[in-house]
């Protein structure tokens, strides 16, 4: 449903309780990473894509107050993962490093089909190198509250090129349909979306669309929804979001979770140094 509809847009572009936590966390990416010289050997283009995403996740994955690990240790019956939380978040983000380097370092081979999908610029050669490419889109996590160094920077590419990107995440434990792009008024971007479709338990269809609107140069509004109905009882989440940026590279952050008992999460991310 979401591919018919990038393939139309395409077309187009072409034509009660609150509880509180505060955070404090210290990010390198924020400062950039130097030009380096890109190593010839495929091992070697694999390390560095490995130590460029692993830097990327890890900060995201063991910031101090992560809603995805924490709400998936609690949902589980045994309380041995709330005890070896380190082990488990450890071992997620080393499976995250390695997968999407891997992906990375793939598509900079000179493959013949690599290649040719390059060269091509119909909806079904774009959807295919969309559903290759594109990883950040992934760290797009519409109810997660807190901030995330990776989907930031996601939001930032799609800010600075808007393409209407558009793919299918097949090879995950919850593949995913998605769709997203950025709407202008003249020179002024109105705001950044991304959406996507879930299709779960042979018989739940879930929807979910995350906005992010650039006030200012400095200041976004994000707002995250999920609508989820089929089979089982449907469920519907929404999550507000509030990014500042700072001169010195820091960025502060402040979401709440709608829930029967909403959850306000705020922090600051600052550079080393």
């Amino acid at each position: 449903m979401l591919i018919c509809a990038a393939a139309v847009l395409e077309t187009e572009v072409q034509a009660s309780d609150l509880d509180v936590n505060f955070l404090y966390q210290q990010n390198s990416d924020l400062y950039g990473t130097p030009i380096e010289v890109e190593p010839a050997s495929l091992w070697g283009q694999f390390q560095t894509a490995f130590d460029r995403r692993a830097t990327s996740i890890n900060n995201d994955r063991f910031q101090p107050y992560n809603f995805s690990n924490v709400n998936g240790l609690w949902t589980g019956q045994d309380f041995n993962d709330i005890r070896n939380y380190d082990t488990i978040v450890a071992r997620h983000a080393f499976a995250d490093s390695f997968r999407t380097s891997a992906r990375d370092t793939l598509l900079t081979l000179d493959l013949p089909v690599l290649s040719w999908i390059r060269q091509q610029h119909g909806f079904f050669a774009r959807l295919l190198w969309n559903s290759l490419d594109n990883s950040d889109e992934e760290s797009v996590s519409p109810l997660d509250p807190s901030y995330r160094s990776m989907e930031y920077s996601w939001w930032k590419t799609q800010l600075e090129e808007g393409h209407l990107r558009y793919g299918v995440r097949p090879f995950r434990t919850d593949p995913y349909a998605y769709v997203g792009g950025r709407i202008k008024d003249m020179a002024h971007v109105l705001f950044l979306w991304d959406a996507r479709y879930y299709f779960k338990n042979f018989g739940d269809h879930c929807f979910e669309l995350t906005l992010s609107a650039p006030i200012t140069t400095s200041i976004s509004i994000e707002l995250g929804t999920s609508y989820q109905f089929g089979q089982h009882a449907s469920e519907k989440k929404a999550v507000l979001k509030l990014l500042k940026t700072f001169k010195s590279g820091g960025i502060f952050n402040a979401g709440i979770e709608m829930r029967d008992r909403p959850a306000l999460v705020a922090g600051i991310t600052l550079p080393w140094g």
